[in-house]
């Protein structure tokens, strides 16, 4: 013989409350054993409660009410390790991460302002220099072809890049580590 299906009878704020202070210290020491945390055992205790009480037009016990809330703790229990333990593997995650951005960020912020700081350097540069200078290290030009540019010996535009070099290696020793 089948064993008989019964309603869960909270239909009234009064058997919701007999129910609870029936069972609550029941379902909260076994919320308690999982967690060995008061307040989160007893935010778990609460979870499930509330649980019953939403459900209550269609939930069906079978079997004994304490029972069923023991197994309910312990599948909280369950959830809640599991949602625990993903939290922790996303944190672990994500952690490294935000250390990466924010290095990657900080690297950023330096480059552009040793970027505008050669910028008025260079700026700063005798004419000669200063041309020598941007056709090398920002057009990528060779010294052989800078001095057929500015019709200039080689030797000339190679003293006009050793001597940019040595103006922003000296203003710029801040930069360096």
């Amino acid at each position: 013989m089948l064993p008989v299906i019964a309603p869960l009878l909270i239909q009234t704020d009064k058997s919701f409350e007999e129910l609870y202070h029936s069972h609550w210290e029941k379902v909260f020491a076994v919320c308690y054993q999982g967690t060995r945390d008061l307040e989160q055992a007893e935010d778990l205790m609460h979870e499930i409660f509330q649980s019953l009480w939403e459900r209550r037009a269609e939930l069906r016990v079978e079997g004994p009410v304490a029972n069923y809330l023991v197994r309910a703790a312990k599948l909280k229990l369950l959830a809640h390790h599991r949602d625990s333990a993903n939290r922790r593997q996303i944190f672990d995650q994500v952690i490294p991460q935000k250390a990466d951005f924010e290095e990657t960020t900080q690297r950023q912020v330096d480059y552009h302002l040793l970027s505008e700081r050669v910028s008025e350097l260079v700026a700063d540069l005798p004419h000669p220099c200063q041309d020598v200078f941007v056709m090398s290290r920002q057009k990528g030009m060779s010294n052989k072809a800078i001095a057929a540019s500015l019709v200039l010996s080689e030797k000339t535009v190679e003293y006009h890049l050793t001597r940019a070099l040595r103006f922003l290696g000296k203003h710029l020793s801040e930069y360096q580590h």
